[in-house]
């Protein structure tokens, strides 16, 4: 990419940053390329361990908008060349509030057919167009008026409404979990047939199962474990942090996956309160790889990377806020009491939620930067109120803005 394009992926205005700084957006492609900045992450590590024959099953794990998406996607391209990628978001292709083990095989044969569909023998294709059209053809005789098509492709429709209809959700399941062995053998002819044609094995990466709350989680993989991990591929899974403070984790792991690895987040402050130097660096990287310096003041960038606790979304987030509040006064860059301003939102958000007995929670947790045995310690957790981090030990604090919160309540406003 030459000098000039680099340039317009760059803002120089305010007006910019709304587009650039987009929290919802992992990076991929030429943005991955442009924005990335190095930071203390498992992916190296992990695609080292992919390059293995075996079809390793691996679990990722990090704190909700940490940038796992975007390591996911570094990774796919670390391993581009010995690895035949298929990655999607199982939050794109199912109801996350109702997803269950059945849904997700399902999902994971028709991305790989869709991905592969090209190299697969003629023999095979007719046979799972077979074997389509009978599963397909049971479920449109218990919910009339469906249609779904013919061949695999009707599979493919059908996995598409699932993620919308109740009903279609439900018969979908109740006709495939009695001939689930079926749809795993399909998986299996299918990943087996488009390796040899590839000359490569296949690495599915299902990003965003880690939106799914402690029970879910547990569900799928406690519970269902031995079935999300009998495609013959390699695969990795994302997984709800909350899970690692469950008793089972263990017993996954060590019963139905290969290993998990976790992506912490980044150190802005030591366990002392010190400032990690470290972690400024990397996350004023994130902020100066989008947006030219003169954009924002010193105190403003400090203010944003302080505030974020050290989470890339949020911080995101908040230099996004901060400049639309600037761009909006017709001002040339991003002020200190902007970022304040946008924090304040944010910890508004976190009052609307927390009860009295969080804030004592995380009144002990800012105490001795360890967890609690509350149960609502897991909930925090996943709201980010809590935040952890690791050096070789894990730790934690609270979430910037909510120490506001905490103030209030000792000083007897709250």
């Amino acid at each position: 990419m030459g000098v000039k394009q680099k340039e317009e992926m760059k803002a120089r205005a305010l007006s910019d940053v709304y587009d650039i700084f987009d929290p919802q957006e992992p990076l991929s492609g030429d943005k991955l390329r442009e924005y990335y900045v190095e930071r203390a992450s498992p992916v190296k590590s992990l695609a080292n361990i992919l390059s293995s024959e075996k079809p390793l099953k691996y679990l990722f794990v990090g704190s909700r908008g940490n940038g796992k998406s975007t390591e996911l996607n570094r990774l796919s391209e670390l391993v581009s060349d010995t690895l035949f990628v298929v990655s999607f978001s199982i939050r794109d292709k199912l109801n996350l509030f109702d997803v269950d083990y059945a849904d997700i095989l399902l999902v994971i044969a028709t991305e790989i057919y869709e991905s592969v569909s090209d190299k697969l023998s003629k023999q095979l294709r007719d046979q799972l167009d077979s074997w389509s059209e009978k599963i397909v053809e049971r479920v449109e005789e218990k919910q009339s008026g469906q249609e779904f098509g013919a061949g695999f492709r009707a599979i493919m429709n059908l996995a598409g409404k699932v993620k919308t209809q109740a009903t279609t959700r439900e018969v979908t399941r109740e006709v495939m979990k009695p001939r689930l062995s079926d749809l795993i053998d399909a998986i299996n002819r299918i990943i087996t047939d488009a390796e040899r044609e590839l000359g490569k094995k296949i690495l599915v990466i299902i990003d965003d199962l880690d939106k799914v709350n402690l029970e879910k989680g547990e569900e799928l993989f406690y519970k269902h474990g031995a079935e999300l991990t009998q495609p013959v591929c390699k695969i990795i899974y994302t997984i709800p942090q909350p899970l690692l403070f469950s008793n089972t984790i263990r017993q996954i792991v060590l019963q139905y996956f290969d290993g998990r690895v976790e992506l912490h987040n980044v150190r802005v402050k030591k366990r002392n309160g010190e400032v990690d130097h470290s972690g400024y660096k990397v996350m004023r990287e994130v902020a100066l790889r989008r947006m030219e310096e003169d954009l924002i003041t010193e105190e403003a960038m400090n203010e944003a990377i302080k505030s974020s606790g050290g989470i890339l979304t949020e911080f995101i987030q908040i230099i996004r806020g901060a400049a639309n509040i600037a761009n909006m006064e017709d001002r040339s860059r991003i002020e200190e009491g902007d970022v304040v301003r946008v924090v304040t939102d944010i910890r508004n958000d976190y009052i609307r939620i927390l009860n009295r007995n969080d804030i004592k929670i995380l009144k002990e947790v800012a105490r001795t930067k360890e967890k609690t045995d509350e149960g609502r310690f897991h909930d925090l957790i996943f709201s980010l109120a809590i935040l952890e981090y690791a050096n070789d030990e894990v730790w934690y604090d609270i979430h910037p803005a909510t120490k506001g919160i905490i103030e209030r309540v000792e000083a007897g406003e709250g």
